[in-house]
């Protein structure tokens, strides 16, 4: 079982902030926006309290914030890498509390939209007594060359999102879950570290595709990959698969049936394929359903369902057929389903047939369901203990999944081959 130690972000770049009186906020003015950076604040008398605040507005005009109150140390002084909070939107050291914690004003709003854009900025406010300095720091989401472009494919639908560069780049499918395409920010993350990345639907309204999650063709992602791998400047080698969720079941049952996949990442993934929730099956291959578990009431609530030995082998997918890396990651306080168990059994496979390709499981105590990308606003993940442990989880495996894809596509791990 992996745990996560916040990484100490190294020092603080000083750039020229607004200071008032002596009062300074101290950050890089440019920083990628998976990477930790430090902040603190200096001009405080010793023992002075201060307010740290954060704010951004997202892509879609939602503004989210985080506010933590901090004791200035014997050299007044307050650097965030390095000190807890009194009081705030979380507490104890957390070098990016300040940006994980925040909280939209819209109580509906429960994921920022913060990858519209290249960047966003974030506006730092020091508030000690009367006195207040600001810092207007810019995250760099994803570089400005990537490009996007919807797929001119009658059969498929989706957005290929593409690094700078001629290439060619090696390709990654990336699997949304249950809820549909909600964002493609994982997408451009991906294209950002240089690989071909479509954003594929496999559902929704209008178009070629089933109208909701049901009766999905495996031979469908045959197409799009054949498309994919067809694009000028996109490698004609193995296919990374990036899913999450029910995406995550769908990469390892493609992983496991389809000898075009490089590399399988599962975020908050299960090897037992389950129905849907019209009752019927999830998958259909050579027309014919995939075998799957029935859910009793949702997939995966409780695995304890009665099922016979026999039932839950013949729902789960061979993944140990899979011709490349596996990447599992699953959250021990789950809110959707049982990922850990889900994922562990995965694992169990693997490890009886000496699977000769590179696997691992992290799993993360007190996590949720939506691991990620790392260094975006968890409030609305849950509770505050479980958007603390779903952050630590997304800084950690971030690296990892990049790690797997440049493994299984024989790629640096800037997507170069």
């Amino acid at each position: 079982m992996a745990e996560h130690t916040p990484q100490n972000p190294g020092t603080v770049d000083d750039q020229p902030p607004t200071a008032a009186d002596g009062l300074t906020v101290h950050a890089p003015a440019h920083s990628p926006n998976d990477e930790a950076i430090a902040v603190a604040v200096s001009g405080l008398a010793a023992g002075e309290p201060v307010t740290v605040t954060a704010e951004l507005v997202a892509h879609d005009g939602v503004t989210w914030r985080s506010e933590a109150t901090f004791t200035a140390d014997g050299d007044g002084t307050v650097s965030l890498a390095d000190h807890a909070p009194e009081s705030g939107s979380y507490g104890g050291v957390e070098p990016m509390g300040w940006y994980w914690s925040m909280a939209a004003d819209d109580e509906e709003t429960r994921f920022p939209a913060v990858s519209d854009e290249p960047t966003i900025d974030v506006e730092l406010r020091a508030t000690a007594g009367d006195r207040s300095a600001s810092r207007t720091i810019t995250r760099q989401v994803y570089d400005e060359s990537v490009t996007a472009r919807p797929v001119d494919h009658d059969d498929v639908v989706g957005t290929l999102y593409e690094p700078p560069g001629e290439g060619p780049h090696p390709a990654v499918v990336e699997l949304h879950g249950s809820a549909g395409r909600l964002s493609d920010s994982t997408a451009k993350a991906l294209a950002n570290e240089g690989y071909a990345t479509l954003a594929i639907d496999y559902f929704g309204e209008g178009g070629p595709i089933p109208d909701d999650h049901r009766n999905v063709p495996l031979s469908y992602f045959d197409t799009a990959v054949d498309w994919l791998r067809d694009q000028l400047g996109v490698h004609e080698g193995p296919v990374g698969l990036v899913g999450a969720s029910r995406g995550a079941e769908l990469a390892l049952l493609l992983g496991a049936r389809r000898d075009w996949v490089g590399a399988v990442v599962s975020y908050a993934g299960s090897a037992v394929m389950w129905d849907t929730p019209s009752g019927e099956p999830a998958w259909t291959d050579d027309g014919e359903p995939v075998p799957h578990v029935v859910a009793d009431p949702v997939p995966g609530a409780s695995v304890e369902q009665g099922l016979t030995d026999e039932q839950l082998e013949r729902a789960t997918v061979h993944v140990e057929e899979t011709d490349g890396p596996v990447l599992l990651l699953s959250g021990g306080d789950d809110e959707v389903w049982q990922a850990r168990y889900l994922s562990a059994l995965a694992m169990d496979r693997l490890e009886a047939a000496e699977f000769p390709h590179r696997f691992e499981h992290h799993t993360y105590d007190g996590a949720g369901h939506y691991i990620g990308r790392p260094y975006v606003p968890m409030a609305g993940v849950g509770p505050a203990d479980r958007a603390k442990a779903t952050a630590h989880a997304a800084a950690d495996s971030w690296p990892r999944v990049k790690a797997f894809l440049a493994d299984g596509l024989g790629t640096t791990e800037t997507g170069e081959t």
